[in-house]
């Protein structure tokens, strides 16, 4: 009998360490002892409909400012119905298809189909849930982008995906960035150079660039075929080997390059360095260049990440994906 006590005794005090240990790690993520934990499920009334939905499920984008609301520090404070529901100011149409998409990506597996971001028939409605996914910070999670390599050897690089798009190359590599699971394209991002030797930062013509994981030497961005770009070792424009020079440009570890609009405008450390209309009678880049489907890409080696990318409002029947060729 003895024996059974000392054990329900040492079990209570294990568990009551345990709790102990669970609110102070809980704590350490910056949520209070009376809050919930990020696994609790959360009743919502959106826009006058109820729901109810896992805390991890609304906080799996990260930086996202639905992320930093529903985080469990702010739940005293934030705005609910006479029954205590969390209350979203947002018609159910639109925030409901981005939760499914959210619950979808939690599930996802390589063996089942991928999951492809929320379509509308309407135009209107389309255009709205963009505007609320913009508001709420959920763009790379809801449209995501990946980095890819295109030229080189898989083993010699290191990359992450969102929310610290960046890439480690141990070699003279080229990568791409690309869309997965909608149809929007990629119009501008920016490029945080870190250590990283002979950078060389552009676009590619979907459909014609061909991958090709080898080892050995291959040409850069804007020097193959279907490819222009900054050559941040030269300091110019590079369109398919043409090579034009820019006077005062020059690049180091923390510089930040900037291209907008495809192409059409060239950033570093956010002055105006070159510009496809300013250029015309020395930089000949195609006239209807814009109209070609484009993606950025990547030629170097060493370290750098790429933020603050910006999607195009307007959805293509067009998928922005490269040619495959494993030679």
């Amino acid at each position: 009998m003895k024996r059974t006590t000392d054990y329900v005794d040492n079990h209570k005090e294990n568990g009551a360490s345990s709790e102990k240990n669970v609110k102070k790690r809980h704590r350490s993520h910056g949520y209070e002892s009376h809050m919930q934990l990020p696994c609790d499920v959360l009743h919502l009334n959106i826009g006058g409909d109820l729901t109810a939905v896992l805390r991890r499920t609304l906080t799996s984008v990260e930086g996202s400012m639905l992320a930093s609301r529903f985080s469990g520090r702010w739940d005293e404070s934030l705005e609910k119905d006479r029954n205590g529901n969390f209350f979203i100011d947002q018609p159910i149409e639109l925030f409901q298809p981005m939760i499914n998409y959210l619950r979808a990506k939690a599930c996802e597996t390589a063996l089942a189909p991928s999951v492809t971001s929320p379509e509308f028939e309407s135009e209107e409605k389309r255009r709205d849930f963009i505007r609320m996914v913009e508001y709420f910070g959920m763009t790379s999670g809801i449209y995501p982008t990946v980095m890819e390599m295109c030229r080189g050897e898989p083993e010699s690089a290191q990359i992450c995906g969102h929310p610290n798009l960046s890439v480690v190359s141990r070699e003279w590599s080229t990568f791409t960035l690309e869309t997965r699971g909608h149809k929007r394209h990629i119009t501008s991002f920016s490029v945080i150079l870190g250590n990283v030797e002979r950078a060389q930062i552009g676009w590619v013509r979907t459909g014609h660039f061909v991958k090709k994981l080898r080892p050995g030497d291959h040409k850069g961005v804007g020097e193959e075929k279907f490819t222009f770009g900054l050559d941040c070792c030269r300091s110019g424009l590079l369109y398919e080997g043409s090579f034009t020079k820019l006077d005062g440009l020059a690049t180091e570890n923390g510089t930040v390059i900037r291209c907008e609009n495809k192409g059409e405008r060239w950033l570093v450390n956010g002055q105006l360095v070159a510009s496809s209309i300013a250029l015309e009678e020395t930089f000949q880049l195609p006239p209807d260049l814009q109209q070609y489907s484009l993606i950025p890409a990547f030629s170097g080696k060493g370290d750098w990440k790429v933020c603050e990318v910006e999607l195009d409002p307007v959805t293509s029947d067009h998928k922005a994906t490269i040619s495959h060729a494993h030679l």
